[in-house]
């Protein structure tokens, strides 16, 4: 099964049977946030969760405390534990804070990328269509994670990365979750992952940074019109991030 990769949290922890329940009770809980099986609605206790996972609170606290980590749930008090929300705004933020951070990568990503960095590249972009052709949601949202995530490491920002990567989880999750029950798959990506690929391949900075930015503005579904107009719109015109 695709997972996305755990945070820091659980990654520091990963050799014991204990952490290892964690991590397999985390991954469960953040597939069903980003695919809107657990909502604001939902009741996330870890007496319930325990019961359910068959393992003890411990193990469930620590699986919550980097779903925390990620932005996916917050502890209010003595109210507990709750998923969070993306709003409209913060979606805009979001967007364009990974525009933003991807693009300014586009230069260290092509001096850097290595044959070998291009192979591990293309099996991942091979990954992407195979789990979009099968409309296989979580799947490809993982698949694009583990994309971008890859550009960013060759191009060696360490402290971009976590910054990245609960961005795209968080714009991830928005998408899906505005979207259940009209998901509708956009037949051709233009700025596809190949496409980047082969641009950074062939050296062209500034094509690759092109469709970076563009690739991060688009979607695989097809957006509604109030998330294109509430949304996208907002940084259509806004300029992208060079870092020479």
């Amino acid at each position: 099964m695709d997972t996305i990769a755990p945070s820091s949290q659980l990654a520091k922890n990963s050799g014991s049977k204990t952490a290892r329940k964690s991590q397999a009770v985390y991954l469960a809980l953040q597939k069903r946030i980003l695919v809107g099986e657990l909502t604001q609605e939902s009741p996330v206790t870890e007496q319930a969760l325990a019961q359910e996972f068959n393992c003890s609170q411990g193990t469930i606290r620590e699986a919550l405390l980097s779903l925390r980590e990620d932005g996916l749930v917050v502890r209010r008090g003595y109210q507990g534990t709750f998923v969070t929300k993306t709003t409209d705004d913060e979606a805009v933020v979001l967007l364009k804070l990974r525009r933003d951070i991807e693009t300014a990568s586009v230069d260290r990503l092509v001096a850097k990328a290595s044959d070998l960095d291009l192979r591990y590249l293309s099996d991942l972009a091979d990954k992407y269509d195979e789990r979009r052709d099968n409309r296989d949601i979580y799947g490809t949202s993982n698949a694009d994670l583990a994309f971008h995530m890859a550009l960013i490491g060759i191009a060696d920002m360490p402290i971009l990365e976590p910054i990245l990567r609960r961005t795209i989880l968080h714009l991830h999750r928005f998408i899906i979750t505005r979207h259940q029950g009209q998901m509708q798959w956009i037949s051709k990506i233009n700025a596809s992952h190949q496409a980047i690929l082969d641009a950074v391949s062939n050296g062209n900075t500034e094509l690759t940074r092109t469709l970076v930015a563009e690739h991060v503005t688009s979607n695989t579904i097809q957006v509604s019109e109030d998330v294109r107009t509430n949304v996208f719109a907002r940084i259509a015109n806004t300029p992208v991030t060079r870092i020479k």
